[in-house]
């Protein structure tokens, strides 16, 4: 998106989220410019079927706004590994 970022993302319990996601919005904010929003939005996915509805959100998103036509042709997608392989 080209105002915002979506992620599915998994975090130990230390450092947990918080400074992870900090420490990572400073670094590209150094090395890319990156102008972000204070804080962030986060949901905790609790089945397997929220997460497959939270990943098709994401995916259909740019199509939705108008950015591209279907999901595939979103360049800036990077599909995790198969969940069934852990």
């Amino acid at each position: 998106m080209p105002d915002h970022l979506h992620a599915l993302l998994a975090f130990p319990p230390v450092p947990g989220m918080s400074p992870t996601v900090r420490q990572w919005k400073a670094y590209h904010a150094r090395q890319n410019r990156v102008q972000w929003q204070d804080g962030y939005f986060d949901h905790r996915i609790r089945s397997p079927k929220e997460l497959d509805i939270k990943s098709d959100y994401i995916r259909q998103n740019p199509v939705v706004k108008g950015l591209c036509a279907t999901a595939e042709d979103w360049p800036w997608m990077i599909e995790p590994k198969d969940r069934s392989q852990g």
